[in-house]
């Protein structure tokens, strides 16, 4: 059952049984409640969503379904999904058939599949089920952009980002 409009009191982290808040909800963290890195700024807006195929901790997750926007599940390792395609990043692990808030907007980390340099603008990729890539540029990708590296990677790695897809 879902909840309505009560003050949302629990973790981000939370993950669920139950669609305890309406699917779609969001949430906006202010950025004095950010304490688990003080590498990252702002304020952050969560999405609340039920994971269909599992969502990977830091994970680049896409819509799982044309018939439901609000089910959500790790990128599928294919080059440069557009971004009314994708949703979000998990910012910890929701298994299959669970609910949980993922990141849509501010700064988060995100797998990423090769080395990216601060300033990139980030894509999918088929490098790896939810991973990101720099975008090459120009029409061909421009419509795929979901964030932007905050960060140098050295190589695949964790990348420290700012999405918006909302």
């Amino acid at each position: 059952m879902a909840y309505g409009n009560r003050v949302k009191t629990d973790s981000v982290t939370t993950v669920y049984a139950s669609e305890v808040y309406p699917v779609g909800s969001v949430f906006v963290q202010p950025a004095d409640e950010l304490v688990a890195d003080e590498s990252l700024q702002g304020d952050r807006t969560w999405l609340f969503v039920e994971s269909d195929g599992g969502c990977t901790a830091n994970a680049l997750l896409k819509r799982s379904s044309s018939t439901a926007s609000y089910k959500a599940t790790d990128s599928s390792a294919s080059n440069i999904t557009e971004l009314i395609n994708l949703i979000g990043i998990a910012n910890h692990e929701i298994p299959t058939g669970k609910y949980g808030w993922i990141i849509v907007k501010g700064e988060t980390q995100v797998l990423g599949a090769v080395a990216v340099t601060n300033g990139n603008n980030l894509v999918s990729t088929s490098g790896g089920a939810g991973k990101c890539k720099p975008a090459a540029g120009g029409n061909t990708d421009s419509f795929a952009v979901f964030g932007r590296a905050i960060e140098t990677t050295g190589g695949a790695a964790t990348v420290k980002c700012y999405v918006d897809f909302r």
